[in-house]
């Protein structure tokens, strides 16, 4: 018997209008996903600043290699939050934490360049945090809502938006560095704050919540208990992969500076990654619901832990070349596990996607600050080399994963 919660909402909906509605949802809307996948480029800019200008950090305000990832890892507490904004997500509607957070996280990470001590910029890291929290909580959700039955496809398009935002990053920071230094950082913030303006006028008539869901999402708790079984080996996987992760991710130009690289080159290694990232999971995504998520998920892994031993082994221009294969290969896992999570809970899917968002980087957080600390035990190009091994080594963990998707 249904709830009174369960037949209000039923009742809200005319069958016309659920027709309608259910109409819509089983397309690809092609429009709204390139929106929300765009928000997602914009925001996630800001957050590639951070490991850009980490070696200048460190020389201006006297850190080592832990301190270092303990910054990164600022960034990621808050995502504790991330499966109660999601639980709210899909009763209310959500949108103004993905439109404001361009504006709060550009300028909460753009003072980070003037911060003038550890203490503030690790408050203005954990207060980006939150906003990065609010957006990636609700956003994944909003395109699973309007992929229609090509979920992976709408995920590829969430991760190429976040990876070209990644990749344009770098060079814009090493470019106004280059120019004004790092005291001219705060500039940037103007173009979040654009792309909130545009963000609030294209997604005016967008809602967080799934608008066929004529029954009420799951209790809280019951959900959490139903999603223990895919959740446990994605955390397994993303923590083991977490540590290849950060050195790419979080570390790539400090490691390059450490090997004698300029701030230039060290910043554009970033880029190259990212940009490369973007083609990988453009491709990947275009293939991944013929394909299989869980395929998809394992040859990433796979091929990114030999392109990482190829690019420690490696010199100049080959080097160059191994990156790029990294990039290429490295990010397509994250899209085909949200692409597994949106279609295997389609009734909690912003709760389903909190939880994995929480735990991915809670788990990235924990990894970033292990990898600087081994860094100053054992040398940053030691625990790289092990961290590649450790990729390869958990590529059967994705066996774990379900074979079919399920919409």
């Amino acid at each position: 018997m249904k709830s009174a919660n369960e037949q209000v909402k039923t009742l809200s909906v005319s069958p016309v209008e659920l027709k309608q509605a259910k109409t819509q949802e089983d397309e690809f809307r092609t429009a709204e996903v390139i929106t929300v996948a765009a928000a997602h480029g914009a925001h996630d800019t800001y957050f590639s600043y951070l490991p850009t200008i980490l070696p200048l950090l460190i020389k201006n305000l006297g850190l080592n290699t832990t301190q270092a990832g303990l910054l990164s890892a600022f960034t990621q507490f808050p995502n504790l939050v991330q499966p109660l904004i999601g639980h709210l997500a899909d009763r209310k509607n959500l949108k103004m934490l993905v439109i404001l957070a361009p504006t709060l996280s550009g300028f909460l990470i753009t003072m980070v360049g003037i911060a003038p001590t550890f203490g503030v910029a690790a408050m203005l890291l954990l207060l980006a945090g939150f906003s990065t929290a609010g957006f990636h909580s609700i956003a994944p959700a909003m395109i699973g809502n309007r992929s229609g039955k090509k979920v992976g496809r709408g995920m590829g398009f969430f991760m190429v938006g976040g990876e070209l935002g990644f990749g344009i990053g770098p060079l814009v920071v090493v470019g106004v560095i280059g120019t004004l230094g790092l005291s001219g950082l705060p500039w940037l913030m103007t173009f979040g704050m654009l792309s909130s303006v545009i963000l609030y006028l294209r997604l005016k008539n967008v809602s967080t919540v799934r608008p066929t869901q004529t029954e009420a999402s799951l209790p809280l708790r019951q959900a959490l208990v139903e999603m223990r079984s895919l959740m446990l080996p994605i955390g397994a996987i993303i923590f083991t992969t977490g540590f290849l992760n950060a050195h790419v991710v979080n570390y790539l130009p400090t490691f390059m500076s450490l090997e004698g690289s300029a701030f230039a080159v060290a910043g554009a290694s970033l880029a190259i990654v990212e940009l490369s990232g973007t083609i990988g999971v453009f491709l990947m995504s275009m293939y991944s619901d013929r394909l299989g998520h869980r395929n998809i998920a394992w040859i990433g892994t796979l091929a990114s832990g030999f392109f990482a031993l190829g690019f420690l082994s490696a010199r100049g221009w080959l080097q160059m070349l191994m990156l790029v294969g990294i990039g290429m290969t490295a990010f397509v896992a994250n899209p085909a596990y949200l692409a597994l999570i949106q279609t295997h809970f389609s009734k909690n899917r912003a709760l389903a996607n909190g939880v994995y968002m929480a735990s991915s980087f809670i788990l990235r957080s924990i990894v970033v600050v292990l990898v600087g600390f081994l860094s100053d035990q054992f040398g940053m190009r030691t625990v790289f080399a092990a961290s590649a091994v450790l990729a390869l080594i958990s590529v059967p963990l994705n066996f774990l994963l379900p074979r079919r998707q399920v919409f």
